[in-house]
């Protein structure tokens, strides 16, 4: 059976976010919203105001995602949906975190993380876990950081979630690296890009490759991290991710300078080209500064 109106037009507006283009994409996400309510599909609607909310949150308009978040979570309560409900309930947390509200951001990961006990989703709980180890993160308590990461990292083997065990996996690594334990860190993203490979999620591979590359290069090891660099930039390229693609762009130019400046050049002029096509003239000028 084939993809609904409202489904196509939620891939659209994923497209549209990816690459770089806010507006068109909260544009599509609005549109996705209504063609799913005409079509009676309670989970689509809440899944495109779920992810208008994560575009609003992203762009700085707190308040607008806070309301759209507690509209997504009033269709999927209508709808029944526990499990989306709980997600709303995570983002709300993750959005009141992110305006410094702790306590807030707590109350909302707890009930979030009852609403997944009951619906005996694991894969829900260790969404959770992970949150809480952000939290924990930013406020510098790395030791319990990495525990909820631990836990959250089993709740994914244990519900076979692959793809979540590698953004589990990334997150250990990202912490690894902070803390300075290189050897580890490098060791978690790689494990992360061949589960990211296995669940076929091309985006998070371009990001742990990209980690494997920074991993790289604090070890001195300058061609692993070219070639990590290398294999992310044309994975962002191939998807259309283009701010992270320029951004990669940028490091692995850095990188191939002393010995390659002719293609170090054009990749620069390639990302200055793609910033500017994002309208982010300012990052644009910071690159050619670098030619």
């Amino acid at each position: 059976m084939g993809k609904s109106k409202a489904e196509l037009t939620l891939d659209d507006a994923e497209r549209l976010w990816l690459a770089g283009e806010a507006q068109r994409a909260a544009e599509a996400f609005r549109r996705a919203r209504l063609q799913a309510h005409e079509e009676g599909d309670h989970s689509c609607e809440g899944q495109a105001l779920l992810q208008l909310g994560d575009l609003e949150a992203e762009t700085g308009m707190h308040s607008h995602a806070r309301e759209t978040y507690a509209e997504a979570r009033a269709v999927l309560s209508a709808a029944g949906d526990g499990r989306g409900q709980a997600g709303a309930l995570v983002r709300l947390g993750a959005l009141a975190w992110r305006e410094g509200h702790e306590a807030e951001a707590r109350q909302f990961y707890q009930s979030a993380g009852e609403m997944f006990d009951a619906a005996c989703d694991k894969s829900g709980q260790a969404h959770v876990a992970k949150r809480l180890g952000h939290l924990e993160r930013d406020l510098g308590r790395h030791d319990r950081a990495l525990d909820h990461y631990t836990s959250a990292l089993t709740l994914y083997r244990q519900a076979h979630d692959t793809l979540g065990q590698a953004n589990g996996l990334r997150a250990v690594a990202a912490l690894q690296r902070r803390l300075g334990h290189a050897d580890l860190a490098r060791q978690s993203f790689s494990e992360a890009v061949e589960l990211y490979r296995e669940a076929g999620d091309a985006l998070g591979e371009a990001a742990a490759l990209r980690g494997v590359g920074h991993v790289a290069t604090d070890m001195g090891d300058l061609d692993g991290a070219k070639e990590a660099l290398n294999a992310s930039r044309h994975l962002y390229a191939a998807i259309g991710a283009l701010r992270t693609e320029a951004e990669t762009l940028v490091e692995y130019a850095r990188l191939i300078a002393p010995t390659q400046s002719a293609p170090a050049r054009r990749h620069l002029i390639h990302a200055a080209t793609l910033f500017r096509r994002l309208g982010d003239e300012t990052k644009a000028a910071e690159v050619e500064a670098l030619i």
